[in-house]
């Protein structure tokens, strides 16, 4: 989706609104200015007990960060989840040009920016540690890790070379925890289907044993749990196995493709399909989902994503962030 489109969207809402019968003419409101989020303000804002929805700048990837911020703030989102990565909105070998002027276009619009996201999966990888010291400064809080690869396909009849990759891993995890300390951000890993760490949570907690919860967390995404274990209710086990360590959101839906699903809500291994689908029309128990959060005092950020296809993109969006915060409303009653 284009900046066009987003606004040509937006645009023939305002005119279909204001062109409604039975509705008489009203004035301009005056232009107000947000106040800024600094850091000083987003810690604030991390205090509140609802969790910040957030929109993932990837769902409007072809847009520039210049002129992001409005669109975001008009859609009704309370901050981004901002790319830091290449082919992102901020390429990480420009931080020194880009990643300030893009934490400071959303903070002016009074939009908070409380984590990145990025495909780093160790800390000696170029301009790895320049992005977690910089977006810590910033104000970022978090900071989301990329995806490592599946386990080897290869026969490994001793164990052996499985063991040496784990070890490699714990030690790359171990390095990001005592980066993100030092840089004051969280290093994050997000579960993913098939990969390693990260298809399981126990199985990524155990490389992460003797590592403080505090210096390295998870941002959780319930699709990817369905997924990797083929159930309907497979975020559940999974969502409480992180908890301890929970940082962050991914939201989206999903819906199974096949026979066995809606019988049995599973699906064979080998055969199991998924489809991207709107917020509500998947599998995932919303209501139950948050209210797992709110009684875990979930607080953190949500990063809203949209990875199915959609005739008019702009009102899918907002269709989502419609349903996410009324299942927030219900599960955090003020």
């Amino acid at each position: 989706m284009t900046r066009r489109d987003v606004l040509a969207l937006m645009g023939a809402a305002g005119v279909a609104a204001r062109e409604a019968p039975g509705q008489s003419e009203s004035p301009t409101p005056p232009t107000t200015t947000p106040q800024r989020v600094t850091p000083q303000v987003a810690a604030e804002h991390a205090k509140a007990v609802r969790p910040l929805v957030c929109v993932y700048s990837g769902c409007l990837a072809k847009i520039p960060y210049q002129e992001l911020s409005g669109i975001v703030r008009d859609m009704g989102y309370d901050g981004t989840d901002l790319t830091v990565m290449k082919g992102g909105h901020v390429d990480p070998s420009r931080y020194m040009v880009d990643l300030d002027r893009a934490f400071q276009t959303f903070q002016d619009a009074g939009l908070d920016l409380p984590m990145v996201t990025t495909d780093f999966t160790s800390a000696s990888q170029p301009y790895a540690y320049a992005i977690l010291y910089v977006s810590g400064q910033l104000g970022a809080r978090l900071l989301r890790l990329g995806t490592w690869p599946a386990p080897m396909a290869a026969p490994d009849p001793t164990g052996q070379l499985t063991s040496i990759r784990a070890a490699m891993m714990r030690n790359d995890l171990a390095q990001l925890s005592v980066t993100g300390r030092q840089c004051r951000i969280t290093p994050l890993l997000a579960n993913h289907a098939g990969s390693y760490p990260g298809r399981s949570i126990p199985e990524a907690e155990s490389m992460l044993n003797g590592i403080d919860r505090a210096g390295f967390g998870y941002c959780f995404d319930p699709v990817q749990a369905v997924m990797e274990a083929r159930s309907n209710d497979g975020w559940e086990q999974a969502l409480q196995a992180a908890l301890p360590r929970l940082g962050a959101v991914a939201v989206s839906d999903v819906a199974f493709l096949g026979k066995d699903t809606v019988d049995k809500g599973t699906a064979d291994k080998d055969t199991a399909k998924f489809r991207p689908c709107a917020m509500g029309e998947g599998v995932i128990d919303w209501k139950k989902f948050f209210a797992a959060l709110a009684t875990a005092r979930f607080h953190g950020p949500l990063s809203m994503h949209m990875d199915y296809a959609a005739p008019n993109e702009v009102n899918a969006m907002t269709k989502d962030l419609a349903f996410t915060r009324a299942r927030i409303e219900e599960a955090w009653p003020i």
